[in-house]
Order: C-alpha cells, then structure tokens, then sequence
C-alpha cells in the first residue's frame, strides 16, 4: 500500500514538473488544432501530441541562430532538439516568420509577406491538424482521414513505422563540404527489380542535362525481383529496418534486424500503436545511414548508434568533394587530399574544381595535346557512374598507355588503371565529381596543363624566372653534391624497402601455395568481401560467434559471409592454420568452408550457401505456413544425416572437434533437404571467455549438458546430449520448453518420456503430422534421444553409435528417465510451470539454468571414442 502510495506521488509530481516546463514555453498540448492557429517564431510556442513525445514548432537554425526553422522534434528530451523533420530545413527564416493552419485547411510558412512552404491543401476538406504520439504531424478531414502528414514527405529520418515509398526519399541537408551537393535514400527501380540505394547528387553544381550524370549510388541494399504490390522500406517498432512487399504486405528483406524483433517488418506496416523505445533513422551530411537509440551510456542518456550503411568512410562518394579520400590512423575517419594541379582547398578543408588548370578541350572541341601533361597518382581509384566513362580498354599492354589514352582524348580529365582478376583494365573518364578513395591496386592518371604549376596560395605560376648569374652559379656548386647525396641516400632506402616489401609477399605467397596444395580455402581481402556482399547490407543470420551476410562469387555463386565477433588474438598464421583445418573437412553433411578473410583485425569465414536456410524455420510451427512442415520421412532423414556429419569430426578427423552448440538454428538444409552441420570449430577460435558467453546464452534454450554447470571436462559427449535435444524437437516439431503449452506439457522431454513408457509413443510426434509417421522409426529415435540426454556422461552413446542405432533395426533398450528430468518431475511440473510462467509472463524471458558457473571451454577433444 505504502509503495502504491509513493507510486502515485511520484507520478503526481512528474505531471506537474511537466506541465510546469510546458507551460513556460509556451506549448500547446491538444488533441485538436483548429483552423487559424498559428506558431510564432519570435515566441517559443510549440504544437505538442497528447502525451508530450513530439512536438512541432520554431527552432534555430543549425547554420544561423538568428534564424529558424520549422520542425517536429522529441519533446521530452532535455538539452535535445534533433529534427525528425522539416519543410524548410535548407531555408531558415527570420523572427517575423509564422506557420498557420488557414481558414482554407492550408498549412503555410511565411516569412515576412514571402511564402517560404505550403502543404498546398487549400480547400480540400482539412478541418483540424494533429501532432500524434508517433511523431506524425497531420492534416485530416472532418471523418479524421489524413487529407496530407508529415510521414509522406519526410526530410532526413525515418521514425518506428514511417514509411518510405517508391515515390518519397530521404534527403540530407545540403553541405558546403560537399561541394554543394547532398545524399538520398531512395528505391531505384529496374527493369526487374528494385533495391534501396544511397546516393550522392550534384543536381545544383553539374552542368548536364541528363541525370545519371550528376548522381551515383554508393551502396545498395538487397535486390527485391519480381514482385508484385507494394513496395515500402520501414523501421519497425522493434528497431529493424528492411523492405516489406508483396500484394498482402507480407513479403520481408531486412536490411538491419534487431535481435529483439520477434513480430518482423510486416507488422510495422499496418501499425500505427507508438514504439516505448525513442528510435531514429537518419540520413546524416556525410552520407551515412545510422540507427539510433536514446539510451544510457555512463550516467547520462543520450541517443547511441546502433547500426550503420556503411562502416568505412571512405566508401561514401563526395565525401571528399572531388578529393580523395584516406582513412586516418584510427581507420575509421576520413581525411581528404586534393588531386595534383587540378583542385583546391577551401575553407571548410575539400577539394574543388580550379577550371582555370583542368585539362579539357578549348571552345571549337580541339585536342591540344602539347598543352597538357599527366599527373601520376598511384594506389587511387575514384567513383564515377556511367555516363561519365568516354571509353573501357582491357588491352592496354602497360600502366603509362593509360595515361597516353586521356591524354590523346579531348574530353578525358582522368583515367584509372588496375586489374580486374589479374586482367589489365582502363577506364578513360570525364568527369571526377564523385571523388576517389584510396586502392593498392589502382593507378589514376590526371590531366593537367604543362605550364602551370600550383603554390601553398592556390595562384598558377609560370615556369621562367629570372637572377643573378654569379648567385646562380655559387647556387649550384652547393645544391648539387646535395642533391646527388639525397638521390644516392633515397636510392639506398627504396632499395632496402622494396627488399623487405618483397620478402614480406614472397613468404606470404609461399605461405598460401602451401595452402592451396593441401586444398585449404581461399583467401579473400576485406574488400573483396565488401563489394561481393553489398557492403555487408543483407543480413541472413547472427548468432553466437558472429552476423552472416549473402553475398555472391565472380561466377555468381551464392555464399554466406560470417563476420567473426571477438576472435582469440592469433596471429594471421595461427588463424590460417586453424581455417585449413576446418576447410580440410569433407563432407556431405557439413556445410562446406569456401574461404576466409584474415585483414588487420577482420576475420571472415565464407560457407556454401543454403537455399532452405536452417532447420529451426522448417520445424517450428510459429513460422506457420502449411508448405514449412516436412513429413516424417524427411525428419528422420536429416536427424540421421545430422547425427552422420556430427560423428564425422568427432571420430573421422585427425583434429577431433567439440562443436559447443548443436542446435536447429545450426543445422542447415540445402535444397533437397540434405542437413548440413554449421560452424564447427568455430569454439576453438573464439576462445575460453567467447565459449563462456556461448554457454550463458545456449543455456536458456536447454541444449547444455549437465557437466557445463557441474566445472566438469568438456568432451564430445556434450554434443551427444545436445543432439539429443535437437532430435526431441525435430521428432516433436517444437521447443523442448515451451509455454505456450499447458503445466502436463510445456516441459517437452517430461511429457515425452512419461507417452513412450505408457505405450501412447504416436502422441509424441509433432501434432500437425496427424500420425502420419513409421511408427517403428520413432520409438526407436525416441529411445536413442533419451539414451544421448543423461546425465551420466558414460551412459551416452558416442555420435558413430547413434548412427548405427538410427539405420539399424536392431532391439534398443528402454532408457532409463534422465535424472535432470527426474528432478524436475519430483519437484512438481505444476509448481514449476506457474513459478516460469510468472517469470516468463513478467520478463518474456526464462531459464531452465539459472546460475551457469562453469569455465569450461570448447576446444578440440583429447578423448578416445567409447
């Protein structure tokens, strides 16, 4: 009584502290805004939803403080005013402004007797305006129908459940450090497909009057092919972003998924309930597409990224303006550097066009060859679209002919060289506007005039001075001994460099030779993998060791790219030693190692890539669907073919391996429902404190053996209990604890034990089979899952005897009921299930083992087999 007591004081005085702080700004907070209000921008006046989250009105401009702008922002943020949106973000006004709802149901800035927006919704039927509790500002009419929101023209966020359409975009605010160009999020539609794409535009500074020459999209999301209906990207309220489409909206790809997001983007479409958690999508000035959550970090709450498009810099075009764009120290910001002879600097430290040095064609479009030179700049490489290529050589028999190539074309300002798997390519351009990055295997030639040169002050100068012939002869007896020691100096040290340089890739490509001659994986660079995954943009999976992104090969083939979260400090020889490890097992139930990535501090795993995804999705009756159940014969199948690939690198190896977490979501079926284990031998890699974390999180699901509590030894028996677990939910087609279930079943492997002694073994099987099973079959996988699940690590078969048992028709002893589940039946089912349906109803989450001491580890096994 007394805590309710203080519950409703302290809610009482939270009201009246915001109500006060309201009050003293002015602000509105009504359901209803009728026509003739107006906001004042000389007075802080705001128009603020029912329940004080958003609020709309006048604000300083970020440029000018003077000036404002008119905008919708978070309203119980202290010391915070982010704009989620704005009509006049890139034109502020003066203290004279007004935004009014008119007579006529049009919403209008004006600044002064100038009519800076409009909603342009005069006359038609708008009879109030509403700030909503989602952050969406709204014209209706007299049946509460939206006549024009907010929503559908969005300025540089997206909020929880805001859509964003084919026919709407994303803009960030225009930057001078841009050269005066800006970014979008926008869906690009092909002839047969449609992506989500960030682009750069130069629609303002770009004399051209075909578009695709001022653009360029430099990252896409994943491709959406032949859909019909709608399409829609959104950010639903669980904090995924994505892609729904389809004639029922019932089609997903996500872009981003939360871990937390159970309901999926489809949800989010026909949703209008606000998210509890303050989240934001924003499209910043320099190009990125970052996630937000307002959230507390070190005392004090603040909005905390969770996700972003793009994780080099480096990788966004215009960065730089026309520059070239390096990483600093830290790899993770940029620095610009400008092209020899053909930009400059300005103030706000980007690189410019200085047209009185491009080397392009004069009036009458004559090339005047003797006029210009070619600047070399080595290891660079620059974004260009389509239209800007003049010509694509591929026989170019040296890198200087790509060179000679633009200066021989009137309109080339620029060429690229490199090699395309080891093919030699050049690229003749016209046009650097999108601005380079820094390659090791590029080379970019630069036209430049011959009789300019460029000084600290950005002047051109001419080539002839003049002076004193006796200085300039006392001049050079002392500048060239200077010179020739330098030269002789500098001759010494490239010579030592390239001796080092060189020695350095010759062990290395002796190191991966070996490798390939004992058919290890292939070795891919960081950037390979960034460009054959998208940038990593379409996330298929995460789990324990890492996130899993598509991607495909040079000849298309599908493969699933593994970012390692959190890898032991090995050495990058250590790691390839243990990648040829796991890449050095064969077989048809093991998903196969393709290659591997060991960069700095990346390290990346690429799989053969599933059609069917993993077994959880086809097993599990809450990805409903009639065409996800598999019959009986096709359970029973990948149950043995799991139980096989298992056995394999327990007992067939010459490296046993522990896997540490059997479980569906690691067994993947291929497109004949052939099952194949994933991430075997990861645990090694990972490490003792990872496989610690690995054991936290698998315990809540159940598929731990009793010695991870007991600081027992790990050996390969742990995987037998897992398998066991894993096969009572494939026989089951359902978690093992599941409380959707009443108190006489929610524990599965309980009820189970108690149907197969009382001879009912048929009602075992997964329900929506309607007994369509081998009766035989499953008594007798049945009895091989409880003789894996004991507790005494000596009664578990080995992974080759499950085998036997599961082909085999021979007599299989009764099992004796595991002790784990005899405790738990002796305490009282009842009991425990009302103890976890509070803990579940109160947390929506719970365990079976609640306090996990163990330090033991994954590693490769030193047991013999049984």
């Amino acid at each position: 009584m007394a805590n309710a007591a203080s519950s409703s004081s302290s809610f009482f005085c939270y009201c009246f502290i915001l109500a006060l702080g309201l009050s003293s700004f002015g602000t509105c907070i009504s359901a209803q805004i009728g026509l003739g209000s107006s906001l004042l921008s000389s007075k802080a006046q705001t128009w603020v939803s029912e329940n004080g989250t958003f609020a709309l009105g006048f604000t300083p401009a970020e440029s000018d403080h003077r000036l404002f702008v008119i905008g919708v922002w978070f309203a119980q943020l202290p010391g915070d005013r982010t704009l989620v949106w704005s009509p006049n973000r890139d034109t502020p006004v003066s203290q004279d402004a007004t935004l009014e709802l008119d007579t006529t149901g049009n919403l209008v800035l004006m600044d002064g007797d100038s009519t800076i927006w409009t909603s342009n919704t005069s006359r038609a039927g708008v009879q109030a305006a509403v700030m909503e509790e989602s952050g969406n500002f709204i014209l209706h009419n007299s049946t509460n129908h939206p006549v024009w929101q907010s929503f559908s023209q969005p300025s540089d966020t997206l909020l929880p459940n805001q859509l964003l359409t084919v026919s709407s975009e994303l803009t960030s605010s225009k930057s001078s450090s841009h050269g005066g160009g800006y970014y979008s999020l926008k869906m690009l539609q092909q002839p047969t497909s449609l992506s989500l794409a960030l682009t750069y535009n130069l629609l303002e500074t770009y004399e051209a009057s075909d578009e695709s020459y001022t653009n360029y999209s430099y990252w896409e999301g994943p491709d959406i092919s032949n859909v019909t209906g709608e399409v829609i990207a959104v950010l639903d309220h669980a904090g995924s972003f994505g892609i729904v489409y389809g004639d029922s909206s019932d089609g997903a790809v996500y872009v981003y998924k939360n871990d937390g997001d159970d309901a999926g983007l489809p949800s989010a479409v026909h949703q209008s309930a606000p998210s509890t958690v303050l989240r934001r999508l924003t499209l910043e000035k320099n190009g990125n597409l970052r996630l937000y959550r307002w959230d507390e970090v070190n005392g004090s709450r603040q909005w905390v990224p969770q996700w972003a498009a793009v994780s080099n810099p480096c990788d966004i075009a215009g960065v730089c303006g026309n520059g070239v764009c390096n990483l600093d120290r830290s790899k993770t910001k940029a620095t610009c550097a400008c092209l020899p002879g053909t930009s400059v600097v300005g103030r706000d430290g980007q690189c410019y066009e200085n047209s009185s040095l491009v080397g392009k064609c004069n009036g009458k479009h004559e090339n005047l060859t003797s006029q210009f030179k070619i600047s070399t700049v080595q290891q660079t490489n620059y974004y260009f679209s389509d239209s800007s290529v003049i010509a694509n050589y591929s026989d170019i028999s040296n890198v200087s002919k790509c060179g000679d190539a633009c200066l021989s074309e009137c309109d080339c300002v620029a060429s690229v060289y490199g090699l395309n798997e080891e093919r030699p390519y050049c690229w003749v351009l016209r046009s650097l506007s999108f601005g380079g990055f820094e390659d090791t295997s590029s080379t970019l030639f630069v036209k430049v005039r011959a009789n300019g040169s460029w000084t600290n002050e950005g002047q051109e100068e001419g080539s002839n001075s003049s002076s004193d012939g006796m200085g300039s002869a006392k001049e050079k007896a002392v500048i060239i001994p200077t010179v020739v020691s330098m030269v002789v100096l500098i001759v010494l040290l490239s010579l030592l460099l390239y001796y080092s340089v060189h020695r350095k890739r010759t062990l290395k490509r002796e190191m991966e030779s070996s490798l390939i001659l004992s058919g290890a994986p292939m070795n891919f660079t960081y950037r390979d993998l960034q460009i054959r995954t998208c940038n990593f943009s379409q996330l298929i999976g995460t789990g324990g060791f890492g996130s899993v992104y598509k991607g495909s090969l040079g000849d298309g083939t599908l493969v699933a790219v593994k970012k390692l979260d959190k890898v032991l400090p090995h050495g990058e020889k250590e790691f390839i030693t243990e990648v040829n490890t796991i890449g050095s097992m064969h077989h048809m139930n093991l998903v196969r190692l393709c290659g591997y990535c060991s960069e700095g501090s990346h390290r990346l795993l690429v799989y053969e890539f599933m059609k069917n995804g993993s077994l959880d999705k086809w097993i599990f009756p809450s990805y409903q669907g009639r065409d996800r159940l598999l019959d009986w014969r096709t359970r029973f199948n990948i149950a043995l073919g799991t139980a096989q690939g298992i056995a394999y690198f327990h007992e067939q190896c010459r490296d046993r391996i522990i896997h540490c977490d059997i479980k569906p979501e690691n067994i993947l079926v291929d497109e004949n429902f052939c099952p194949k284990v994933s991430d075997f031998g990861l645990a090694k890699l990972m490490g003792r404190e990872h496989s610690h974390v690995v054991t936290m999180v698998r315990g809540t699901r159940g598929y731990l053996a009793p010695e991870w509590v007991g600081n027992r030894p790990i050996t390969v028996k742990a995987d037998v209990y897992s398998y066991g677990m894993l096969l009572l939910e494939i026989i089951g087609g359902r978690r093992n604890l599941d409380m959707s279930f009443g108190a006489e079943d929610f524990f599965y492997p309980g009820w189970a034990y108690k149907e197969m002694t009382n001879g009912s073994t048929i009602k075992v099987a997964d329900r929506r089979l309607n007994g369509a099973v081998d009766e035989e079959e499953l008594k007798r996988a049945l009895k091989v899952a409880f003789w894996c699940i004991q507790d005494e690590v000596s009664m578990r078969p080995t992974m080759g005897e499950v085998v036997r048992l599961l082909e085999d028709s021979i007599d299989i002893n009764m099992p004796p009921m595991p002790q784990t589940v005899l405790e738990l039946i002796e305490e009282g089912l009842d009991h425990v299930y009302k103890a976890m349906k509070r803990e579940y109803n109160h947390s929506s989450s719970f365990t079976l083992t609640s306090h996990l001491t163990s330090r033991a580890t994954c590693s490769n096994s030193t047991m013999s087999p049984r």
